[in-house]
């Protein structure tokens, strides 16, 4: 059987909060054709005071081994003088004592050749854009390159120069997702209780929180209470809105709590590389309110969610009032329920089983 050793520069794998953190295992867990290992950069777990715990341990039965950068050397050579130089010396150690045919790298492609030309033999490459950054790259040595969506090539196809083979593959569900299950479904509201809506987009800009805290103002009062979840939320503090609660960063166990309490998930992006929050509340069988931007709009719809215009107040105003009434009806329930079914796809196993056949592309030429 072949191997594959996932690669992540940063990225806790014991604390699955981020969405990156929260599909590391999924991508790695149920491979069939090959055997999946994952490398990552330490970032906690000290042993003591003076050094990290680089003792190899299974992840959600994967085997992990963890890595560290060599810290003092890129403050001196790279923060200090500027020269560019490595500075993962024991992960070049991990590849070569464990020889993977292929090397799936999930961040921090400007490093992928840097530790190609470091290898003692030259593995299949795959290169992994999870996230938009200001200035992406393409590395130089032979590789596929892999997007989360349409929207997301499309974004990459503005930042950077393409000219590898490419493939699109969406994130699959977490394991920790997995592990739930689906909710019971929630009923019909009590007329004087007020409906639960939650947003974890946090603080980021093009998360629609602006939008979203014009159009509650709108609503009744007392008739929703709107949990805000997630970073960087503290330059929106003070809100002066009835019925709006921060609850800041989460855990993702923490976060699914908020989901089982809510009776709708919202995500009102003005733009969505992927959309993990609405596949999540797909799967666990909540009322989906979702803007049509980007990627949110190649896997939901009218038939399984309640659709908005992205940047439009008055759109979703009109959006929370229509899931407000909807909630505890058939049609809520044949929304979720399609939304459910359609989710299906994002299956840790279907979406690996779809990687592992550009593994075989990759290592074939064939991409």
């Amino acid at each position: 059987m072949k191997t594959v050793m996932h690669i992540h520069f940063w990225a806790d794998i014991r604390n699955s909060a981020g969405s990156v953190e929260k599909v590391i295992t999924a991508f790695a867990s149920h491979g069939k054709t090959y055997r999946h290992q994952i490398a990552c950069c330490v970032s906690g777990h000290s042993v003591d005071r003076k050094g990290f715990d680089l003792t190899s341990f299974e992840h959600h039965g994967v085997m992990t081994y963890p890595f560290i950068e060599d810290r003092w050397r890129n403050k001196l050579c790279n923060k200090l003088l500027g020269l560019g130089a490595f500075t993962y010396s024991s992960l070049i150690r991990i590849v070569n004592e464990n020889r993977p045919d292929i090397l799936h790298f999930h961040n921090l492609q400007e490093q992928i050749d840097a530790v190609v030309s470091r290898l003692s033999y030259r593995p299949g490459i795959v290169a992994h854009y999870h996230r938009h950054f200001m200035q992406p790259v393409q590395p130089h040595s032979p590789c596929t390159l892999v997007f989360l969506s349409q929207a997301s090539l499309d974004y990459f196809w503005g930042a950077m120069h393409i000219d590898k083979p490419y493939r699109l593959l969406g994130n699959p569900l977490s394991l920790e997702i997995m592990a739930l299950g689906p909710f019971s479904p929630k009923t019909q509201p009590v007329p004087s209780a007020p409906v639960t809506l939650l947003y974890g987009g946090g603080g980021n800009p093009i998360k629609g929180l602006e939008e979203l805290l014009a159009a509650f103002a709108r609503l009744p009062h007392g008739r929703a209470q709107l949990i805000l979840a997630g970073a960087k939320l503290e330059k929106w503090r003070p809100i002066d809105i009835p019925g709006v609660e921060i609850v800041g960063p989460l855990s993702a166990a923490d976060y699914f709590k908020w989901v089982e309490q809510a009776d709708v998930t919202l995500m009102p992006s003005h733009y969505e590389p992927f959309g993990l929050i609405a596949q999540e509340a797909m799967y666990l069988k909540r009322l989906l309110l979702v803007s049509t931007s980007g990627a949110l709009a190649e896997f939901t719809d009218d038939n399984c969610a309640i659709t908005v215009a992205p940047q439009n107040v008055d759109s979703l105003h009109q959006g929370i009032l229509r899931a407000i009434d909807m909630i505890g009806t058939a049609e809520a329930d044949a929304l979720i329920t399609r939304a459910f079914e359609r989710i299906q796809d994002f299956h840790p196993r279907n979406v690996v089983q779809r990687l592992e056949r550009i593994y075989d592309d990759t290592l074939d030429g064939t991409v």
